[in-house]
């Protein structure tokens, strides 16, 4: 399949995942490899400049909304999202580790800002083989910006995990 058909593809909104309704989960946007902050190369996911989270090496190419709540930012690159859920946690999903040097080349965005999304929504395309032909790691990434706002913002995962599982759990105060 060519690149121009593949963007084409992405276009379609895929069927959302039927999870189940955890107020405190924050979920995996991807089925794939977990791998904790500290160990991505990246060094502001690293040190935990975004918030406590979580990466997912993955397997497949869509992400899906982590949690239920509002698209509060998008970025014009779409490889990044903003929500803020329900449950007052600020939700960073990114796709990619330097993936806004694309220029959103191999993405799709669902949703924008301002909508309101479920947990389990396709939320992002994106292009894995495409980043991993300019030599990109395509881990997606999700950090809870906000984790002050909670007693405690932990994995609850082990090392492989299937989209919509619990990812994280924010326990509130």
């Amino acid at each position: 399949m060519g690149l121009l058909q593949k963007l084409g593809s992405l276009a379609e909104k895929p069927v959302a995942l039927d999870v189940a309704d955890d107020p405190q989960a924050v979920l995996a946007p991807v089925s794939g490899q977990v791998v904790a902050l500290e160990d991505l190369p990246d060094p502001v996911f690293a040190q935990g400049m975004l918030g406590a989270g979580m990466g997912v090496r993955p397997e497949g190419d869509v992400a899906f909304s982590p949690v239920t709540g509002t698209v509060t930012a998008d970025v014009k690159t779409k490889h990044a999202l903003l929500i803020k859920a329900n449950n007052g946690a600020e939700v960073l999903l990114h796709v990619g580790l330097d993936s806004v040097e694309l220029r959103g080349a191999g993405f799709h965005a669902f949703v924008r800002k301002g909508d309101a999304v479920r947990a389990g929504e396709p939320v992002l395309g994106f292009d894995r083989a495409l980043m991993g032909g300019r030599g990109m790691d395509d881990t997606v990434v999700v950090t809870v910006s906000n984790p002050e706002a909670f007693a405690e913002v932990a994995p609850v995962c082990g090392e492989k995990i299937v989209a919509g599982e619990p990812l994280l759990r924010c326990v509130g105060r």
